[in-house]
């Protein structure tokens, strides 16, 4: 087995004796505009397959206020008319937790006032760990990380005119909600998004040959509120996923004509895992078989009788 640490944001604890299986955990650290960045990946490779992981966020506080409210109109420039038009774009990613969104409106009457706070952390290490029960060819592989995230986000907009389009997608951590208003003379919205992600814990189990089992646990919830009403075509996806990456909820659905729509959609998983410590005397809650390699070196060959917790041989 050949293990690669690199990055001070990491800690480590294994049991291990003669193996092949490929573990490794990659850190990078950097400055970037005054504001604290890391990141962190982690894989497990098979003789067969491989499993692999990549995170990163940052320290770091964002908020934004906007209030727009005018006449989608055209305008004379050095002789020439300018078409009227209006073009919004956003895309704000931290750790996994993300929202994006794309308007574009003919001429017509158009306002808008949105709130937009982001607040994310690195302040904590990420670790893991990985051991094999004695007598057994399964190794486990846990990753640790609480790096939490929390967006915050309201905005109402109308418009009437010519024509808009307006697209969002909001996701945090496979999770995700979409919605795409396409060719809409009359517009309006008020919606509200409330989102946070906790802690990610990370599970692999894999013999030599193969990896048996992957599971992503993120602790996270989104809460998505919307009331809007439009003419024109109107989509709607959500989907929501469960920590070995089977969907659990999902839904698509497509209104075409004149609608008032309302939606309050809430999705929540609570993966509670922490990182185990060692006993002091890891024998007495499995025995002498099963303390480290290195913790039965510690204590020298003739300390089995005194340290093994178990029912030996000649006491049977």
């Amino acid at each position: 087995m050949t293990i690669s640490l690199t990055g001070k944001e990491f800690r480590h604890t294994s049991a291990i004796s003669n193996y092949s299986l490929l573990i490794s955990i990659i850190a990078v650290a950097a400055l970037i505009v005054a504001v604290d960045a890391a990141s962190w990946s982690g894989a497990v490779n098979t003789d067969s397959d491989s499993w692999y992981i990549y995170r990163e966020s940052s320290n770091l506080s964002f908020s934004c206020e906007q209030s727009v409210k005018g006449q989608i109109s055209a305008v004379d420039f050095r002789g020439r008319s300018l078409p009227p038009f209006h073009s919004y774009y956003k895309d704000v990613e931290m750790n996994q937790v993300r929202i994006k969104e794309r308007t574009a409106a003919q001429e017509g009457s158009f306002s808008s006032q949105e709130m937009f706070n982001l607040k994310s952390s690195i302040n904590n290490s990420v670790n893991a760990t990985w051991e094999k029960p004695a007598g057994s060819n399964l190794w486990k592989v846990d990753y640790y990380e609480k790096w939490p995230v929390d967006m915050h986000y309201s905005k109402s907009m109308s418009y009437s005119g010519l024509g808009i389009n307006d697209r969002q997608f909001v996701g945090n951590n496979w999770d995700f909600i979409g919605s795409g208003i396409l060719y809409s003379k009359e517009f309006s919205k008020e919606q509200t998004l409330n989102m946070s992600l906790k802690r990610l814990n990370a599970t692999v189990l894999a013999t030599d040959q193969a990896i048996e089992l992957a599971e992503i646990k993120a602790t996270r919830d989104t809460e998505y509120k919307l009331e809007e009403h439009s003419t024109g075509i109107a989509d709607f996806k959500y989907r929501q996923v469960a920590a070995n990456g089977e969907v659990l909820n999902a839904g698509d659905e497509r209104f075409v004509g004149a609608y008032d729509i309302s939606k309050n959609i809430y999705m929540a998983s609570k993966n509670v895992q922490f990182e185990k410590n060692d006993e002091w005397l890891p024998c007495c809650y499995g025995g002498w078989k099963d303390m480290r390699y290195y913790d039965q070196k510690g204590f020298g060959a003739n300390a089995r009788s005194v340290f093994d917790c178990t029912c030996p041989s000649y006491l049977i």
